[in-house]
């Protein structure tokens, strides 16, 4: 590939569709966004018009290709994982897209999570594949009947590209292991819904023509198989190594270690993340999403919520927060779990409910991190820092000091784009392998260090609020 040739990438989160230009030197040169509205039908579903991300994802397509068609030389399609949506033989959706917070099937992952047969398996949840299938085949008999493909955000828009439906191999390695194959055969679930796995980077198929000219892009076009965009956002940011650590402050905080063996840890997920590496940590419940829903309880704009926060720490008399409006499932399981406040006193704004939510997302991450680096025996240095949140001065600071380490706070707000790109980029011969990819992504980060005396401050509050936390789950500190 030429370093004036252009990789499409597109990023389908949980909140917006994003899309990005990405240059042979692995440069963003122009992206664009489309929010993406929530359905709730009913107290535990969280859904989506799965046929809105194709639709935005044509019309931000059209504009943001105007006048460069010739130069895009492949698309590569990335998105969160552990949401799904049931589509027939021609990709038309059959129900709304399940996303990752919706609990439906939170009935059926208990008792699958209760089965003996499944070991290694858990932890299983409402969101794994297997209790959703059982879900369906329970509630939405007459549609299955109907169904082709259970796809994720991502393959949805790549099926729609390509006419092949694929999955990548970390998602479908939720359903490697014996136990959940026999119990799911048990229970005559339909597997067949779940498709291939492709490797990584692997081309898909090329552009059909419909799509190529409601694009304005050539048939053929190559589009490339991405895993999720927690995985990609890694790659961007260099932490696809053993013995890094990073987190991810998006619309759900994600944290982990990769290590180069895999490792079991209570509570923590340990998937694959490419050849020779495991991810041990997780994402949870709380983020991004929650911060919007306290700014709309306060009645102001989370940007300018944030903006008014500075650099300042948390003062010993600031306010608590136990950030899980719908529950928490890493690193333990607490479907009921409900957010509090605590402390607050005369005096007490907007401002400091805001930081005392920031800095409890940077206390779950050490949560995470500690239990992730005692079972694996590794202390990571430094933690690498992405997502939209890491852009608030704020964030990096807390992490810092929670974390008792430097932050390395990557600027890019796009990094799951990034490193979606950089696999195509790969797979199109214009990197020799991932680590070169990896080493152009990850350009030089912002370095955030906290003093001996605020990560002190910092550790006495993480105390305080592991206990509080302790006592709300109604037994001992996670």
């Amino acid at each position: 590939m030429q370093l004036d040739g252009l990789v499409l990438a597109a990023d389908v989160g949980g909140s917006a569709l994003k899309l990005g230009l990405v240059d042979g030197s692995g440069c963003l040169v122009a992206s664009a966004a489309r929010s993406l509205a929530e359905r709730l039908p009913a107290t535990d579903r969280v859904e989506q018009d799965a046929l809105a991300w194709w639709d935005a994802f044509g019309e931000l397509t059209i504009g943001l290709v105007a006048g460069r068609a010739d130069r895009v030389c492949g698309l590569v399609v990335t998105g969160a994982t552990r949401c799904e949506v049931l589509v027939d033989a021609a990709g038309r959706p059959l129900l709304g897209a399940i996303l990752f917070r919706d609990r439906r099937a939170r009935a059926e992952a208990e008792e699958l999570a209760a089965d003996p047969a499944l070991g290694a398996a858990l932890p299983i949840d409402a969101s794994h594949p297997v209790a959703r299938l059982l879900w369906l085949a329970r509630y939405a008999g007459p549609v299955l009947g109907r169904a082709r493909h259970l796809l994720e955000p991502k393959d949805f828009l790549a099926f729609r590209l390509t006419g092949v439906a694929a999955r990548d191999p970390l998602s479908a390695a939720r359903l490697g292991t014996p136990g959940l194959q026999d119990v799911a055969r048990r229970h005559r679930l339909p597997l067949a819904l779940l498709p291939e796995a492709r490797p990584l980077g692997a081309r898909l198929g090329g552009l059909l023509p419909g799509p190529a000219a409601r694009l304005g892009l050539a048939p053929g076009l190559p589009v490339v198989a991405a895993p999720m965009d927690a995985w990609c956002a890694t790659l961007a940011i260099g932490a696809v190594a053993h013995g890094r650590a990073y987190a991810s402050a998006g619309s759900s905080e994600v944290a982990g270690l990769i290590v180069d063996r895999p490792v079991a840890a209570a509570g923590l997920l340990a998937p694959l993340w490419g050849e020779g590496l495991w991810h041990l940590g997780g994402p949870s419940l709380a983020g991004g999403a929650g911060l919007d829903w306290l700014a709309r309880l306060l009645g102001r704009p989370l940007e300018a919520l944030l903006a008014e926060l500075g650099e300042t720490l948390p003062a010993r008399t600031a306010p608590l927060a136990l950030p899980w409006p719908a529950g928490e499932r890493v690193p333990f399981a607490a479907p009921d779990l409900r957010a509090r406040l605590l402390g607050l006193e005369e005096g007490h704004g907007p401002a400091d409910l805001v930081r005392a939510w920031l800095e409890a997302l940077a206390f779950w991450d050490r949560l995470v991190l500690d239990r992730a680096e005692a079972a694996a025996g590794v202390h990571a240095a430094e933690l690498r820092l992405t997502g939209g949140l890491a852009a608030a001065p704020a964030v990096p600071r807390l992490k810092a000091a929670v974390l008792a380490r430097p932050v390395l706070a990557f600027a890019a707000r796009e990094g799951a784009l990034l490193g979606a790109a950089g696999l195509a980029l790969t797979g199109l011969g214009r990197f020799s392998d991932l680590a070169a990819a990896q080493e152009l992504l990850a350009a030089t980060p912002h370095r955030v260090e906290a003093s001996v005396e605020e990560c002190a401050a910092a550790d006495r509050r993480f105390v305080r609020w592991r206990d509080e936390l302790a006592r709300m789950l109604g037994g001992e500190a996670p």
